[in-house]
């Protein structure tokens, strides 16, 4: 197999962005070409992370091919250049940043670069204290859950995964990858199981409510006996036949988003928003954060906060005290 067509594969099989090597020398090339094949291959395991970091990649190759810049002279400021001109948030720049880093990183074990120019670049700082995520409103999450009719299968199905992601404060990415077999009874009760981040096994007892939708689900379409079929299967084109396929996170948020203008909910909603919501109302009623941080199985209970939006009508009540107009006429 030539050179040439052992890149058409590799390209073919990780979307490796070889038309913006042409900068580079040929060795230089096939070793960059090398790299990413095992970056993408080996090393970044996490489908939502490799797709990330190949977005990221692409962006700073194409600001080297468009500057005639190759690999091997690029500097410190160049990484600044680049960042400067980044169009995505802050966070979405500190995390192709760290892309690009990994990749002089492995470039520097392969001898193409002698030195890692983004291990010198400051990322953007960033300081959060509340989420950016939008949170259903009480009567907004009603209101989404008593649209679904449950009149079709898929409805049924749709409702279990919406039920799911607000009771267990689950990561879509965990939802999707949920087998039959993650649903189990444990004591009597009801929990599930769920990959999260870094190969993590988080196990969540099942609330009342989502135990309810899933049951119904799985009652409906036969599920309950195929314990290695996915939990929340895709559906085929005719919307009533299962395909047994898992569905992927676009799809996922396309649900939510349908289902969210169809219950006459006007801002911008996603599937993060469900986890959002159950911290907040779990909050809301006197829940602790150290407990919190367990449901939602975060590493650390300032994430957590981070999600907590309870004190907004704290904060709304205590900036309405301003009551100047009430009396002074203007």
């Amino acid at each position: 197999m030539t050179q040439e067509d052992s890149q058409t594969e590799t390209e073919k099989l990780f979307l490796v962005p070889f038309d913006l090597l042409e900068g580079t020398s040929e060795s230089a090339r096939a070793r960059t070409a090398e790299t990413f094949l095992e970056l993408l291959g080996a090393r970044v395991r996490n489908p939502n992370t490799r797709s990330a970091y190949r977005v990221a990649w692409r962006s700073f190759l194409a600001f080297c091919s468009a500057r005639q810049l190759e690999l091997e002279s690029v500097k410190a400021y160049h990484v600044g250049a680049w960042l400067d001109q980044h169009p995505g948030s802050k966070s979405t720049q500190r995390q192709h940043l760290a892309a690009v880093r990994l990749l002089f990183d492995s470039l520097m074990m392969r001898g193409v670069v002698e030195y890692n120019p983004a291990a010198r670049a400051r990322p953007p700082r960033l300081v959060r204290e509340s989420s950016q995520t939008p949170v259903f409103e009480e009567a907004e999450i009603v209101a989404f859950l008593d649209s679904i009719s449950l009149e079709s299968l898929k409805d049924i199905r749709d409702k279990a995964i919406f039920c799911v992601l607000l009771y267990s404060w689950c990561r879509v990415s965990a939802l999707i990858n949920l087998s039959v077999a993650d649903y189990y009874e444990r004591g009597g009760t009801r929990w599930l199981r769920f990959q999260e981040k870094r190969g993590k096994e988080h196990e969540v007892p099942v609330h009342s409510k989502a135990k309810e939708a899933v049951d119904l689900w799985l009652e409906r379409s036969y599920l309950a006996s195929k314990t290695s079929a996915p939990l929340f299967p895709s559906f085929g084109k005719n919307r009533e036949t299962l395909n047994w396929r898992r569905l992927d996170r676009r799809s996922v948020l396309k649900l939510v988003e349908k289902r969210a203008k169809a219950s006459g909910i006007l801002k911008r909603v996603c599937c993060h928003s469900f986890r959002a919501t159950g911290v907040t109302e779990y909050m809301n009623s006197g829940g602790t954060i150290e407990i919190a941080q367990r449901i939602a199985g975060h590493t650390s209970p300032s994430t957590t906060r981070i999600y907590d939006r309870s004190g907004d009508q704290l904060t709304l009540e205590e900036i309405e005290r301003v009551q100047i107009g009430n009396k002074h006429e203007i």
